[in-house]
C-alpha cells in the first residue's frame, strides 16, 4: 500500500480547513438572521416568546395591523407581548388547526389579554367537504413547538430554501416580518401597479367564489376561538378595509356576511368593528399598503380604547 506523501496530506488538510472555515463563516452570517426570526414571512412568529395578546386572521391582518401601534396607544391595559399571529388564507382560516395553534402560542395563565380577531368571508369558507381542512397538513396543523428560538422543527420541515438563499433573500426581500408579527411588504404603489395587481386579485377571488361555500365548520371554529379567548381576556371582531371592487365581490358572494358577524358578536357579547368600506389605500385591493397600515392601526387602537371601556 502506497503511503501518502506529506504534501498531499497537508493539501487535503488545507482543503478541509477551508471548507470548515467557510461553513463556520456561513453559520456566523446566518445566525443573526435566524435568531432575529427573519428567515421568511412566517418563521419569526414561531421563534418569538409565548404571547399575552394576539392579532388573528389571514394576510389582510398580517399586513394591515401593527401590534406595536396598538400597544403604544393602549398602554399596559392588556397582557403582553401583543403578537400578530396571522398568516395567510391558505394557512390560517378559522378551523380546528388554527385554534390549536393559537392555544399553543398563548400563555396559559393570561387573564387580561386583548384579542383582535379579523374576519372576512374567505377566512370562513371551504372548497371541499365539511370537516376536511387543507391547513391541517400545513405548519399550522403540524407544528407543535411554536415558541422556540431557534425553531429547528420549523427550519427543518417548512423552510425549504437552500441556506445560502436565506442571506441573499434577506438582503433583497420585499417582505419584512417585524418582531411584533406585522408583515411589512415593500412593493410599488403607483396607480398602474395597484390597478394591475387589483385586477389579478379580483380574478383569483372570483375563482374562489365559484368553488367555495361558507363553511358551517369554520363558523363553529370561529365561535370556539372566541369562547377560548374570552377565558383569557377581551375579544374584538374586526373586518379590515378592502378596495371597493373586492368588497362588491364579497357582498355578491356572501350578501349576509356582515349581518352574520354582528349576530356572532352579539351572541358572544363582543364588539364587532367593520372597516370594510373605509378608504385606506391597498396594494392590490386586498392588503393595506404599508403606509396605510400605521394610520389604520391608530384608528383601530382609538376605537378599541372606546369599546373596551364600556
Amino acid at each position: 500500500m502506497k503511503t501518502p506523501q506529506p504534501y498531499a496530506v497537508w493539501k487535503l488538510l488545507g482543503r478541509l480547513g477551508l471548507l470548515a472555515g467557510a461553513a463556520l463563516l456561513g453559520a456566523l452570517a446566518l445566525a443573526p438572521v435566524v435568531l432575529r426570526g427573519q428567515v421568511d414571512a412566517f418563521y419569526g412568529r414561531f421563534a418569538s416568546p409565548p404571547a399575552g395578546s394576539l392579532v388573528l386572521g389571514t394576510s389582510r391582518a398580517a399586513q394591515g395591523i401593527q401590534p406595536t401601534v396598538l400597544a403604544g396607544a393602549l398602554g399596559a391595559r392588556f397582557a403582553g407581548p401583543l403578537l400578530n399571529y396571522s398568516f395567510t388564507l391558505t394557512h390560517s382560516p378559522y378551523g380546528p388547526a388554527y385554534l390549536r395553534s393559537i392555544g399553543r402560542k398563548l400563555r396559559p395563565e393570561v387573564k387580561n389579554g386583548l384579542f383582535v380577531v379579523a374576519v372576512d368571508p374567505w377566512s370562513l369558507s371551504l372548497s371541499g367537504p365539511e370537516g376536511v381542512y387543507p391547513e391541517d397538513q400545513s405548519f399550522i396543523g403540524q407544528l407543535h413547538q411554536v415558541s422556540q428560538n431557534p425553531n429547528f422543527a420549523y427550519l427543518t420541515a417548512y423552510q425549504t430554501k437552500p441556506l445560502y438563499r436565506l442571506l441573499l433573500d434577506y438582503a433583497t426581500a420585499t417582505e419584512r416580518l417585524h418582531p411584533d408579527g406585522w408583515l411589512e411588504v415593500n412593493i410599488g404603489t403607483d396607480s398602474a401597479q395597484v390597478q394591475a395587481r387589483t385586477a389579478r386579485k379580483l380574478q383569483d377571488y372570483r375563482l374562489l367564489a365559484a368553488r367555495q361555500h361558507l363553511s358551517a365548520g369554520r363558523l363553529e371554529a370561529l365561535r370556539q376561538t372566541i369562547q377560548f379567548l374570552q377565558k383569557h381576556g377581551q375579544v374584538v371582531l374586526v373586518r379590515l378595509p378592502v378596495g371597493s371592487p373586492l368588497l362588491a365581490l364579497e357582498n355578491d358572494y356572501q350578501p349576509g356576511f356582515d349581518g352574520l358577524m354582528r349576530q356572532v358578536a352579539t351572541q358572544a357579547a363582543v364588539p364587532y368593528l367593520d372597516y370594510s368600506r373605509e378608504p385606506y389605500a391597498t396594494t392590490d385591493g386586498n392588503h393595506l399598503q404599508r403606509e396605510a397600515s400605521g394610520p389604520f392601526s391608530q384608528r383601530l387602537a382609538q376605537d378599541l380604547a372606546r369599546q373596551l371601556t364600556r
